[in-house]
């Protein structure tokens, strides 16, 4: 870095232009300006985030992702900047590091999706709807739609976010790369391996043994990401915030549910009576499902949202004190469910009351703790993705609403409106029940991935996601699936009409997870499509008079003659190209005069008169600080 340029950046740092340490300055233009700043990134962990130039993001926004005091950052970018002859940073090749690691888990997670997770279902769903049973469709395949869901869509999306984000939350590196990439390897073939080969259990014997296999993969892989993160927290040597202890929660029951899992499947596979398979359903699935649902990805979200909620949007910090009781009372409330539900098929209904309790502290908590998040109140940043966010807090909130009155609708509701029905004859309702969990993780889960995604990978792929498109059709598509599903589903207890609507919901959803996938898979492979008909409010027009608000690079992009109108009013570092290619990018005519003290309607007049001068056109007015 030449002393001329130095000195110039030095002159912004004392307050003539504040560009390279401002809040508002973007990491690409700083980066190409300053190219010793990527050590100070790097310390926080920027490491290669969004390609040789970094993610289109602020720096009030990255220190407030990674946890920097903002004036702790600025301080350590003006040291460097005032170090000519310091080395800058080695810009990584994005394809080469861990700084990618997150696709091969993500694309990974799209593709189970849509084909042995959500589409997979929605065949399943049809099937049922045009039968007008549940049971239309055998056992082993529902779960292994289910395990595909579980451990393909929601565990690849946990585990490349974890690999990604994590070490960077804690300014450290991810510890064992390679072994993570392995343990993406041992995933995705337990997961494929498990869900091809269960639907054929019953059928074709001999499938049991590659399924089982997937299974134990799958135990192996969770093991070591467990350990992976564990490693990296522990290199990091800085204390856990409340919101890790959510974490760890879920890295357990994480743990915990895949042995659970492979060993109930190994029991329900190797069941060839009819009355024992039927026994050990209805004693060991509905305790699994809620380690799956309540005690993995409900923890885990819950924990996620404590770093996101305040750090990318600006809401307000959980409360400590709250969020330590509320880790507590969630944890006694999973093993009260999952316990309850086996004490209550082997030990009598008398134990019902054990899970009624669970169910009750359960949605209690939950709303406790989500309450002084204030997820609805206005954010300081906002973009595409909240409202994905926002939608599956109401959807989280339903089904623990419906969880919390299933005992009134089992024996109130269905009692009066459907005495005659199935479910009111075996004291159970399974469709009731199946809208439970659909509104948990369709609408819950599967939300918050669709969600916490828009945000991270255009991030990470250095894309400005102002450019990209808004979502809505995933949006509306998804939301309107899975209440479909979620009423249909229910209804199907008072009349057999209901069955279609069901049917039709699940296509819906999956239409939505399929915008949503392409979209997304095309970002990550370089080839997003920008919304380039939409104009920016500070897009410089032909024909249109400049203002207050038009960036002062746009301006010399447009009309290089104005140059030495604005030297003319003391703009002097304008005279450097390099300045003109970065700092005056973001710049507005508004900033620039204020930071040099020159009147802005004064500028605007002259700038104008000299373009209608040029082109011989009458600019219509207003042409001063209009904005």
């Amino acid at each position: 870095m030449g002393i001329e340029k130095c000195v110039g950046l030095e002159r912004i740092a004392m307050g003539k232009l504040s560009f390279p340490f401002d809040e508002k300055a973007l990491i690409p233009d700083l980066l190409k300006a300053v190219p010793q700043s990527r050590i100070v990134l790097d310390r926080y962990g920027l490491r290669g985030c969004g390609g040789p130039l970094g993610p289109v993001e602020t720096l009030g926004f990255f220190a407030k992702a990674h946890d920097v005091p903002l004036s702790r950052l600025l301080d350590e970018l003006r040291h460097a900047c005032s170090q000519p002859d310091a080395e800058a940073a080695p810009v990584p090749n994005a394809e080469e590091s861990t700084d990618v690691i997150y696709r091969p888990f993500f694309k990974a997670g799209i593709a189970v999706v849509l084909s042995l997770g959500a589409v997979w279902g929605a065949y399943l769903l049809l099937r049922i709807a045009f039968a007008g049973k549940f049971d239309a469709v055998d056992l082993h395949e529902i779960n292994a739609h289910g395990h595909a869901q579980i451990f393909g869509w929601v565990g690849l999306f946990v585990m490349g976010f974890a690999y990604q984000a994590f070490p960077r939350f804690k300014h450290t590196s991810l510890a064992w790369p390679r072994l993570a990439f392995v343990s993406w390897g041992l995933m995705l073939t337990g997961v494929i391996g498990r869900a091809a080969f269960e639907p054929w259990v019953a059928a074709a014997p001999w499938t049991r043994v590659p399924a089982l296999t997937g299974s134990v993969f799958e135990v192996i892989a969770i093991a070591v990401f467990a350990g992976i993160i564990l490693r990296t927290w522990q290199k990091a040597g800085k204390g856990l915030a409340v919101y890790d202890y959510f974490i760890l929660s879920a890295l357990f029951w994480f743990v915990v549910q895949a042995v659970f899992d492979a060993a109930y499947f190994a029991a329900t596979a190797w069941t060839t009576e009819r009355a024992a398979l039927l026994d050990l359903v209805a004693g060991w699935q509905g305790s699994l499902r809620e380690l799956q649902i309540h005690g993995f990805a409900l923890m885990m979200i819950l924990g996620v949202s404590q770093r996101i909620f305040p750090y990318f949007y600006g809401l307000p910090a959980s409360s400590s004190g709250r969020a330590v009781t509320a880790l507590i009372c969630l944890n006694v409330a999973v093993v009260g469910e999952s316990s309850g539900l086996v004490l209550m098929h082997y030990a009598g209904h008398a134990w019902a009351g054990l899970w009624d309790a669970s169910a009750l502290l359960l949605a209690g908590t939950v709303v406790t703790l989500v309450r002084g998040w204030h997820v609805f109140s206005p954010t300081k940043e906002a973009d595409r993705s909240l409202k994905f966010l926002r939608a599956a807090y109401v959807w989280l909130f339903i089904s623990l609403g419906m969880l919390v009155l299933l005992p009134v609708y089992q024996y109130g509701l269905l009692g009066w409106l459907a005495p005659g029905s199935a479910s009111a004859s075996i004291g159970f309702s399974h469709a009731y029940y199946g809208a439970i969990r659909h509104a948990i993780t369709v609408g819950f889960i599967s939300l918050m991935i669709v969600g916490v995604a828009a945000k991270v990978v255009p991030t990470l792929s250095g894309v400005d996601v102002r450019a990209l498109s808004k979502l809505w059709a995933p949006f509306v598509l998804l939301n309107t699936g899975c209440a479909l599903r979620v009423v249909g589903q229910t209804a199907t207890d008072f009349t057999d009409n209901a069955f279609p609507w069901a049917g039709v919901s699940g296509v819906l959803e999956v239409s939505g997870l399929a915008l949503w996938g392409v979209h997304l898979w095309l970002i990550m492979a370089g080839r997003a499509r920008n919304r380039s008909a939409v104009a920016s409010s500070s897009q410089v027009l032909p024909g249109r008079p400049l203002v207050a608000r038009h960036l002062v690079g746009d301006v010399l992009n447009h009309y290089p003659y104005l140059l030495e109108t604005f030297l003319s009013f003391g703009f002097q570092p304008l005279a450097n190209p390099l300045f003109r290619r970065t700092v005056a990018r973001f710049v507005t005519i508004e900033q620039a005069c204020r930071h040099v003290d020159v009147d802005v309607d004064l500028l605007l007049e002259s700038l104008n008169g000299v373009i209608a001068k040029q082109t011989g056109a009458r600019l219509p007015l207003p042409v001063l600080s209009a904005n």
